[in-house]
């Protein structure tokens, strides 16, 4: 019956994913499908803000941080500043695991503090690296930042343009949204779900709070460090200014918006905070006024974000239509 129930569902978001993409393809010109893959690169980095936000209830700043090292990372190895070049896909792999093991200290010294406590230390680790990036020529470039990264190819398909990149991005999206839901129905989501809704019931039930909440943080920090490496190699240049606090609370609005514990709403909150900034071209100065006013407003009226309140209609009609029945 569950699987019934589901279908529709599956069949809804095939069906928007088909029209989304033949008017990617189609209809847009290249400036537009850009700041659609923009998107759904900071997708990746919204779901692993999911993750700690919505299953553990831990908000962090620190996916801006991981995404700038996974981004650096890749971007050193994929423009000969080591005097050497590791092909693309090469260079995604070891960003991934290099950012996780970061991500994996980082969250055996951030978790250990409580609450907002662990908040600011995440923020301030967002500042550091920051100005790391900006100022810290060896590694990262300096102001200049690191320009001629080599673009992604895969048995010599090359992806030079950006509505190839939009169809990698999107299968990527796909595959890190199955693997968030697939965690939820996990002994690891079912864990975190506990911790985030009581920490002493969560203990006394065998739930090891710092090690379940570390663990969380590294897969966070592998998404965010895989978001990076594909932003370095889909721009073929990194700079520190894209990986600012304004970045990461840019994130944690798109993963609000959406609704923390909704996986489609992130994608959908992703889009609209991702093309706001275009529709308010001449609005640059007070976005992050207009940012605030809708984070208030969405708290008051929508506090799980927009796949909340689409989930809430949709069981209010459905328990209209029983009771009608």
């Amino acid at each position: 019956m569950d699987k019934l129930k589901k279908a529709p569902k599956v069949w809804a978001v095939v069906v928007f994913l088909i029209l989304f993409s033949v008017a990617v393809t189609w209809k847009m010109n290249n400036y537009t499908v850009l700041v659609v893959n923009m998107a759904l690169i900071n997708m990746i980095t919204a779901y692993g803000l999911s993750i700690m936000l919505g299953m553990c209830g831990q908000l962090v700043f620190s996916g801006v941080a991981f995404m700038g090292i996974g981004a650096y990372i890749t971007a050193n190895l994929c423009s000969g500043r080591l005097g050497f070049y590791l092909p693309g896909y090469a260079a995604v792999f070891v960003s991934v695991a290099l950012t996780g093991l970061i991500a994996w200290v980082a969250g055996v010294l951030f978790l250990r503090l409580k609450n907002s406590f662990c908040t600011f230390a995440t923020l301030g680790f967002v500042q550091v690296l920051y100005v790391l990036f900006l100022n810290y020529e060896p590694a990262f470039g300096g102001p200049k930042g690191i320009p001629e990264i080599r673009t992604l190819s895969v048995g010599g398909f090359v992806f030079d343009s950006y509505k190839k990149w939009y169809f990698l991005l999107l299968g990527v999206v796909l595959l890190i949204a199955f693997l968030v839901e697939r965690i939820r129905r996990t002994n690891l989501g079912r864990s975190l779900a506990s911790i985030r809704d009581n920490e002493i019931a969560a203990q006394s039930l065998g739930v090891n709070i710092y090690r379940t909440r570390v663990i969380a943080f590294v897969i966070a920090g592998a998404f965010a460090g895989l978001s990076g490496s594909l932003l370095a190699q889909h721009n073929r240049f990194i700079s520190g200014d894209q990986f600012s606090f304004a970045k990461s609370t840019t994130i944690v609005i798109m993963s609000m918006l959406g609704g923390i514990n909704s996986t489609p709403g992130i994608f959908v909150g992703a889009l609209i905070v991702t093309f706001l900034p275009e529709v308010l071209r001449g609005l640059d100065k007070y976005l992050m006024l207009i940012y605030g006013f809708a984070v208030i407003i969405m708290m008051i009226f929508m506090p799980m974000g927009i796949g909340g309140a689409v989930a809430d209609f949709l069981k209010n009609m459905r328990r209209k239509h029983k009771i009608k029945s």
